[in-house]
């Protein structure tokens, strides 16, 4: 079969990447099912190895077992290379492996790999490859070493092997942002440790806003004269940087005003200042928590929902609309009011990106509502309160994995099924989704029919 028939058959690239999420969640339900992998020994071929399949591949972290003792050493070691597949990415993953063996790519192939990597160069799709996947194994590696000297000290008597073995899997799931524990109560144990603590939101940190942004900032050459050789931060690094600033200090001021009498109040002014931090980086992407989720209040909750939604940077292993998007929309909102043209640090958006910023938002909306609205119709009468349901909606398509008070495992049959196409989805994109479901239906693009006003708003 030639590629062009490939192609033809099994549709667009987004389509693929689709195909190769679902296999590995295949696989990954299967291995979870396997006696091998579960502490008690026995089959578990069910929804709840779906479920946990599902989330581990979207990096969510939505736990309905309780990994820490449900599974075996053999079963968290799925788990673990699972996020970190679904972490760098299938599609890129497997990208770098046919490159290793020489294998060239089509120019389709090299346009869904840098959309993966959040990057608009196909042909530098090889060394940007290279360049990703031995970051993202440096900034684990010396996690799992930090992690495992953290763990040494708490527990003395688990010996090296032990502390790294519990290192590694909190370190590929601080980088790659997926909120499995060994814990049953999350980071909590942690949250007294400031070197864990900060160990946890730097790698939260450098998995979560992307590789490109990492490549750009050190291809800068300050000290040269020229301002070519310079370089300079491109607007996506920018904006990138600048959201995770915003949200790490909204979190500091708006988590320590609502809880002082709540959740926080019996924290020193250190341990205030540290939960707030881990806070930041947990509700944007990483879905640890180390404060319970249901010791917040109603307002806390709808702040923490709301950073959910918005996510992490493009490229990167969080989840969300992604913070670049929410950039885009205030641009066109402002260019309503004081200017026909979006515009962000000086430089004019595309109407192309305006509208796909439009597309993503609305539909993540949309999706995040029939979630929630799924959820209240086959959850009624369950133990699980409305409102928790809702944030369950939230936390799976934006693939956080932050939930309160047990509300995943409390899940039904088909409670669980709806929140695990949630993840998928949310993992994938609503855009890359919709055009994989629906591309036999597109139109032709070239035709224009008379415009004619509407009244809005």
């Amino acid at each position: 079969m030639s590629r062009r028939s490939r192609q033809q058959r099994f549709g667009a690239p987004s389509r693929l990447v689709v195909l190769a999420f679902a296999a590995a969640v295949a696989v990954g339900t299967v291995l979870f099912a396997l006696p091998l992998s579960n502490a008690d020994g026995a089959w578990h071929l069910d929804p709840k190895s779906l479920f946990l399949a599902t989330s581990a591949c979207c990096v969510t972290g939505l736990d309905p077992v309780g990994v820490g003792a449900a599974l075996t050493p053999f079963g968290l070691a799925v788990l673990a290379v699972l996020v970190e597949l679904g972490g760098l990415g299938i599609m890129t993953i497997g990208t770098f492996l046919f490159l290793a063996a020489g294998r060239s790519l089509s120019v389709d192939e090299e346009r869904s790999v840098m959309n993966t990597l959040g990057t608009g160069t196909p042909n530098q799709v090889g060394p940007v490859l290279r360049q990703t996947v031995a970051f993202t194994f440096a900034c684990e590696l010396g996690g799992a070493l930090a992690f495992a000297a953290r763990f040494g000290a708490l527990d003395p008597g688990a010996g090296f092997a032990r502390s790294l073995a519990r290192g590694t899997f909190f370190s590929v799931m601080s980088f790659c942002n997926a909120g499995f524990s060994l814990f049953p109560d999350s980071f909590a144990p942690l949250l007294r440790d400031p070197a864990a603590t900060l160990w946890s939101c730097a790698l939260s940190f450098c998995g979560g806003i992307g590789f490109v942004v990492f490549a750009n900032l050190a291809a800068l050459r300050p000290w040269r004269r020229n301002r070519l050789a310079r370089g300079r931060v491109s607007l996506h690094s920018r904006l990138a940087l600048e959201g995770v600033a915003a949200g790490v200090l909204l979190s500091l001021l708006v988590y320590p005003a609502l809880e002082a009498r709540g959740a926080y109040a019996d924290l020193t002014a250190g341990g205030t200042l540290r939960a707030a931090l881990f806070q930041a980086f947990s509700s944007r992407a990483s879905g640890f928590a180390c404060v319970p989720t249901a010791s917040y209040g109603s307002a806390t909750l709808l702040f923490t929902m709301a950073l959910m939604f918005v996510g992490a940077a493009p490229g990167s292993t969080g989840g969300g609309v992604k913070t670049t998007t929410v950039s885009v929309l205030f641009a066109a909102v402002r260019a309503m009011f004081w200017r026909g043209t979006p515009e962000l640090r000086g430089r004019s958006v595309p109407t192309r990106v305006v509208g796909d910023a439009i597309a993503v938002v609305t539909l993540s909306a949309g999706a995040v509502a029939a979630t929630a609205f799924a959820l209240l119709a086959v959850e009624a009468g369950g133990p699980a309160r409305p409102g928790a349901l809702v944030f369950e909606a939230v936390s799976a398509f934006a693939n956080n994995g932050m939930e309160i008070g047990g509300t995943t495992e409390a899940l039904s049959r088909p409670g669980l099924l709806v929140v695990t196409f949630a993840m998928f989805a949310g993992r994938l994109g609503p855009v890359a989704l919709v055009l994989t479901l629906f591309r036999s239906r597109r139109t032709d693009v070239s035709k224009r029919y008379p415009e004619e006003n509407v009244v809005v708003g």
